[in-house]
C-alpha cells in the first residue's frame, strides 16, 4: 500500500517537511509546485499554475490535505455568514480537519488527487502529446509501482463526476474534494462549468456553498 498522502505532496510539489516546518510567517498555499509538477501540468497554464505564484496564507505547512481543507473551511464558515478574511485552518474539532476523516487521511489524500485530476480533465484538453509529457513528469517522481499505476489509471479513466463522489464520506469532504477539483482549472468554459455542475450534484452540495467554495479558491488565486 503506497502513502497516498506523500504522493499527493509530490504531485501538487509541495514543500518537503523540514521545509515547510521553516517556512516564515505567510508562506505560499501550494508552493511551486503546481507550476512545476504534475499538477500544474495537468491544469495547463490556469488556475493552478496562477495559485503556484500567490501568498495565501500558510496552509501549505501542513501540506496539501491541509490546504484543502483550509479551502473547504473558509467556504463554510463564509457560508454560515462568520466574519473573517483570508484562509483559515479548520479547528481541530471541526469535521474539515484531515486527523477527522472518517476512514483516515490516505484515503482523502486518494479523493483528493481523483478530484484534482478529474477536474483538470474537465474541458477535455489533454491530448497524446500532453499525456506523454504527464507520464514523464511522473516517472521522474520516481514513484513506487503502486502509486504510479494508481495516478495513471486516473488519467487513463474517462472523465466522470462519480469517480470523486464516492470518496466523499462526509459533508465536509464531500467540499474538500469539490476544492480540490476547482484548484486544477478554471471553469470559464462551458465544458467546465457544467462539469462543475454534475460535481456539485454528485456531492449533494447546496449551490450557495459551492459558490462559496468556488469563491475561495477564487480568493486564493488572486491572493
Amino acid at each position: 500500500m503506497f502513502d497516498a498522502r506523500q504522493l499527493l505532496d509530490q504531485v501538487m510539489g509541495a514543500m518537503p517537511a523540514d521545509a515547510r516546518k521553516d517556512a516564515s510567517g505567510g508562506g505560499q498555499l501550494l508552493t511551486g509546485a503546481l507550476a512545476g509538477g504534475v499538477l500544474g501540468l495537468l491544469a495547463g497554464n490556469k488556475r493552478a499554475r496562477k495559485l503556484a505564484t500567490r501568498s495565501a496564507g500558510a496552509a501549505l505547512k501542513l501540506g496539501g490535505i491541509a490546504a484543502v481543507a483550509a479551502i473547504g473551511y473558509t467556504a463554510w464558515q463564509r457560508h454560515r455568514g462568520a466574519p473573517g478574511t483570508g484562509l483559515q485552518l479548520p479547528p481541530a474539532d471541526s469535521g474539515f480537519a484531515p486527523e477527522r476523516a472518517p476512514q483516515g487521511q490516505d484515503r482523502l489524500a486518494r479523493g483528493i488527487m481523483v478530484a484534482m485530476i478529474q477536474g483538470a480533465k474537465a474541458d477535455g484538453h489533454i491530448d497524446a502529446a500532453e499525456q506523454a509529457r504527464i507520464l514523464d513528469q511522473i516517472e521522474a517522481l520516481a514513484l513506487d509501482v503502486e502509486a504510479k499505476a494508481f495516478v495513471m489509471d486516473e488519467l487513463a479513466a474517462p472523465a466522470d463526476v462519480t469517480r470523486v463522489a464516492r470518496h466523499a464520506d462526509t459533508p465536509e469532504v464531500a467540499a474538500e474534494l469539490y476544492a480540490a477539483a476547482l484548484l486544477a482549472m478554471s471553469p470559464d468554459a462551458p465544458a467546465e462549468r457544467q462539469f462543475l455542475t454534475r460535481l456539485g450534484t454528485a456531492l449533494r452540495l447546496d449551490p450557495g456553498f459551492a459558490a462559496q467554495i468556488e469563491g475561495a479558491v477564487r480568493a486564493a488565486a488572486d491572493g
